[in-house]
């Protein structure tokens, strides 16, 4: 586990396409974020006490792509790709640093609540690259424009091996955590036990659960 300064560390280690982890971010980001009330993250102030990170599921193949080693799964190679854009954006926006959540996690979210588009329609991927790629060449820049990152240097990132060296420090830092729970959340490195139970309680979160 990380450990930085004056701030709570959180931890959560998701996957970027997956439906329970849209719960589970959409949750975080209005009721801890937000303190579940209608304020800005800046008014709120909880993420300013933060040194929030989220980390993703994946492994490589033979050939050192985590798009070989996804082919067949779930979410298929499409989910390495989005895996990266959401590093990206937590790297260009200041890490896990106090505070620095204040600036990724409102893309982050916005990525993961388009994520039905990103998976065109499907619960596991679109049918094809092509519509993925094009799926993705709307969401992304959207979800830059309307949180106020940049988004050349996140494509740049995510597409580039700048891009390859986050996804496989966060697939290392994972592979620690996966018989723990199902979308592990760590508080100061402690394993908060059940805490998909507690997202999909929050009231505005239960049109959510019911599309799982």
């Amino acid at each position: 586990m990380h450990v930085m300064g004056a701030g709570v560390r959180v931890e959560c280690h998701f996957m970027s396409l997956c439906k329970q982890c849209q719960i589970h971010t959409a949750a975080f980001f209005d009721q801890v974020a937000h303190a579940g009330s209608e304020v800005s993250d800046a008014d709120a102030g909880v993420l300013s006490e933060l040194d929030f990170s989220i980390d993703y599921y994946g492994t490589f193949g033979p050939d050192g792509t985590c798009e070989s080693a996804a082919a067949g799964t779930e979410h298929g190679p499409d989910q390495c790709m989005t895996d990266r854009y959401h590093l990206c954006a937590q790297h260009l926006a200041g890490g896990i640093a106090t505070g620095a959540a204040s600036k990724w996690l409102p893309y982050v979210h916005c990525m993961f609540m388009n994520s039905d588009m990103l998976k065109c329609g499907n619960n596991g991927h679109c049918g094809s690259r092509a519509e993925f790629k094009n799926a993705l060449s709307i969401v992304a820049p959207m979800c830059a424009e309307l949180t106020g990152m940049d988004k050349r240097p996140l494509q740049e990132c995510a597409e580039g091996q700048l891009g390859h060296e986050l996804q496989v420090a966060s697939y290392n830092r994972t592979k620690a955590t996966a018989s723990m729970s199902f979308a592990p959340v760590f508080v100061n490195g402690r394993c908060l036990q059940d805490a998909d139970h507690f997202w999909r309680k929050v009231p505005d979160q239960l049109r959510w659960g019911k599309t799982v």
